[in-house]
């Protein structure tokens, strides 16, 4: 995650905008956006060819996604001991954190989850966005893709990393709790795993 944070802290600077594909659209307060196209019907698919040749994640990091070994799992459960769930290994891509824009078919992080065998396969993709104003209490830049509003603001979960907006899909994984939740209860990190948690 030290990588995470370094690439996250060079959007430090950046002013975002929601850009989607010619149909598509996304709305976000103070967001310079064209609200009047509505999603394709396939976005679904569409996003998954788009990011499918990823399951790999060698080919991942050949497009500019830095390898992650950190394993993200939420350290806590709620009453009755449910856990949220995990999220796995974030793999962020430098070039499209520092773009402004955020746009659905080139997310700024892919998140891998351990497959049972030592190994890493694709669960989601992560969209990320720089708090413009960096305070937690205010929410005017708040940036919705596909009508679904992005998480946050939320503090840094490591060192260097802004404020910022996030939003997960799993769309290689299924989330019991909804494509669009952060944590997976479905995903745990392997024992031994160096483990990050928000």
């Amino acid at each position: 995650m030290r990588r995470i944070a370094s690439m996250l802290l060079a959007a430090a600077c950046a002013t975002s905008v929601v850009v989607l594909p010619a149909a598509a659209t996304a709305q976000a307060e103070g967001v310079d956006v064209d609200r009047s196209d509505t999603p394709p019907a396939d976005w679904l698919d569409q996003l998954r060819q788009a990011t499918a040749k990823y399951k790999d994640p060698k080919v991942a990091e050949q497009d500019g996604y830095e390898r992650a070994d950190d394993c993200w799992e939420f350290p806590y459960t709620l009453p009755g001991g449910e856990r949220l769930g995990g999220m796995g290994y974030h793999y962020a891509n430098t070039r499209l954190i520092e773009d402004p824009k955020i746009e659905l078919m080139r997310p700024e992080i892919l998140v891998y989850v351990p497959d049972g065998h030592g190994g890493r396969e694709l669960g989601a993709v992560e969209y990320f966005q720089r708090d413009r104003d960096q305070r937690i209490a205010t929410v005017d830049d708040r940036p919705t893709l596909l009508g679904h509003e992005f998480q946050g603001p939320m503090g840094p979960h490591v060192d260097g990393m802004p404020i910022h907006y996030d939003l997960h899909l799993w769309i290689f994984k299924e989330n019991p709790k909804g494509m669009f939740e952060q944590w997976n209860p479905s995903v745990k990190c392997p024992a031994g795993a160096t483990h990050g948690h928000g």
